[in-house]
């Protein structure tokens, strides 16, 4: 019986030992992730307006997801909700600035709580890509973000949405004229209204996660995206004409609730900045080299391209320009500073 009871007490020590290695092999493995001593992963929800196809998305999913995960061992895990599950543009702002969904990207409807975000969409701004990088990427771009943290968010970086082209179901569009009557969708951004409405049409603010319904029940008669948006949304499918007006670049702003990024470690923030710049570049090369791409494929599908002359539409836009400055003095001369770059 003592022999069996001093076996039975020794398988018992082994086993305590073995249990104990084996522990502490798994934190060492753990911590070796990246997941830090208590072995949490943290989960960054990232807001996406559009769906899975378009450039911007296979961006934070190709670029940044992948950049944040490699970099921080795995301590950080990026969850894309695309296609606007998480909400359309102002409920994913407000989001942000509760602290409820960490990151997103955002188009200037932003410009109505920062008045700095609304000089991107002035029409014409930028004379090239080679004139809009450099600005995007220096000190300009990074004046125009300087003021979202007082708003609750964090500006990180800047993605394309393209030189905008107009679409409708009616007709060609040759000159201005042309846009006469003709009810055109834009997103609840100031200087897009403004544009439009300078240049004859009948201005209407829509969601866009609406907006192909609306077109499809004619509750406008067209709309102004770039190529990558207009065929990724299948707009091709409700539109038969498209005009290279060329007469705004759009934007998507990355950007982060300033509460949460606020708390991060140091480390975690300068990861998640750093990707999210190089993010910013991968995404303008894929957007521009799909553009043509893009274009195409709408005429494949029935859509007709018109290159109206732009200098009519250029001349007719400088208000919009007079109107700004009037509104918002003391940006003038930083938008003069990057029409000047």
């Amino acid at each position: 019986m003592k022999t069996v009871r001093n076996q039975a007490l020794w398988l018992a020590l082994v086993c305590s030992i073995l249990i104990i290695v084996t522990g502490c092999g798994s934190n060492t493995s753990a911590a070796g992730k990246g997941t830090g001593s208590s072995g949490e992963v943290m989960t960054l929800k990232f807001s996406a307006i559009n769906n899975a196809k378009h450039p911007a998305v296979r961006a934070i999913n190709e670029k940044f997801k992948v950049l944040v995960e490699e970099k921080s061992n795995g301590a950080i895990k990026v969850e894309v909700f695309d296609n606007g599950q998480l909400g359309g543009e102002r409920d994913v702002i407000e989001h942000l600035q509760l602290g409820t969904v960490h990151m997103a990207y955002v188009s200037p409807v932003l410009g109505n709580i920062d008045p700095k975000i609304n000089i991107l969409d002035l029409p014409y701004l930028f004379k090239d890509y080679a004139h809009l990088d450099s600005v995007l990427d220096g000190p300009l771009g990074q004046e125009i973000l300087s003021d979202l943290p007082s708003k609750k968010l964090h500006g990180f970086a800047y993605l394309e949405n393209g030189f905008r082209q107009v679409t409708n179901g009616k007709r060609e569009i040759n000159t201005p004229e042309d846009l006469k009557g003709l009810k055109v969708r834009v997103p609840e951004a100031p200087i897009s209204i403004a544009n439009l409405q300078a240049l004859g049409a009948n201005v209407v603010t829509l969601s866009f996660n609406e907006l192909y319904s609306g077109l499809q029940q004619q509750v406008v008669d067209g709309q102004e995206n770039a190529y990558p948006t207009i065929n990724s949304s299948k707009f091709y499918e409700v539109q038969k004409y498209v005009a290279e007006t060329n007469h705004m670049w759009g934007s998507f702003i990355i950007v982060g609730s300033e509460k949460w990024f606020a708390k991060l470690p140091d480390d975690q923030k300068k990861i998640i900045e750093e990707a999210a710049f190089e993010t910013s570049k991968y995404q303008r090369e894929i957007f521009r080299e799909e553009q043509e791409k893009d274009k195409q494929t709408l005429m494949d599908n029935g859509m007709k391209v018109t290159t109206p002359d732009l200098e009519p539409f250029r001349a007719l836009s400088a208000p919009v320009y007079e109107d700004f400055y009037q509104k918002n003095p003391q940006l003038k001369d930083l938008v003069e500073r990057i029409r000047g770059e």
